[in-house]
């Protein structure tokens, strides 16, 4: 075994420190370096999310699927969804972002299709991250369920999201009568108000070279 023989100077007195003593002295200087960058980031990560956000969330924290819109043979409203749709209206992009990574598998899911919707460039980052980290979790559209990789389920939302424009483009036209202004108001409370065409496919495009390894 290595003998360490070190001295420190306080108060102008002379102290030995050997073995043990130098390695405890090592520790407590090193732990003293750590703290304000622990302290740090354990703010930083607190302040990733708002009260208001962190409240609206609190009912999908623990939930480990997700949902469309309408449910079962009868189609009826999913709650879980409308309790994220809730959450979507006062989020911010960062928060989503978070909650994309952070989140239970419900809010992954809902916030990374969310970005999406938002054409958010970060989308890209998030499809990577779970294609290159697969997490398996169940989706539930209409009546049907599917166990799969995230990334996957963000993959059925980008084609589904191309006929889902095609038809809020078709009706802006023509939406004359109260049954298409009712299918144009639901598809924009889904999210889909803005984003075009061009945007998918940007998106689809950076994710094929995602698959290929490019």
């Amino acid at each position: 075994m290595v003998n360490f023989n070190f001295q420190i100077i306080i108060k102008n007195k002379k102290y030995s420190l050997t073995n043990n003593l130098v390695l405890n002295f090592y520790y407590f200087t090193m732990k003293l370096r750590i703290l304000p960058l622990l302290l740090f980031t354990i703010t930083f990560c607190k302040a990733q999310i708002s009260e208001k956000v962190k409240m609206l969330a609190k009912p999908l924290d623990t939930i480990q699927y997700a949902e469309s819109s309408h449910i079962g043979i009868g189609g009826e409203r999913s709650k879980l969804y409308d309790d994220f749709r809730k959450l979507a209206k006062i989020a911010t992009n960062n928060e989503l972002f978070y909650l994309a990574k952070n989140g239970s598998n419900s809010l992954r899911l809902y916030s990374g299709k969310e970005l999406f919707k938002r054409n958010d460039k970060r989308f890209l980052e998030i499809y990577q991250y779970y294609h290159d980290n697969p997490l398996f979790m169940k989706y539930i559209d209409g009546c049907m369920g599917k166990e799969d990789n995230i990334a996957n389920h963000l993959m059925d939302e980008m084609y589904a999201a191309k006929e889902i424009i095609s038809i809020r483009d078709s009706i802006s036209k023509e939406k004359t009568d109260n049954f298409t202004k009712a299918q144009l108001k639901t598809i924009n409370n889904e999210g889909y108000e803005t984003l075009k065409i061009k945007n998918v496919e940007y998106f689809l495009n950076k994710i094929k070279n995602i698959d290929s390894g490019k």
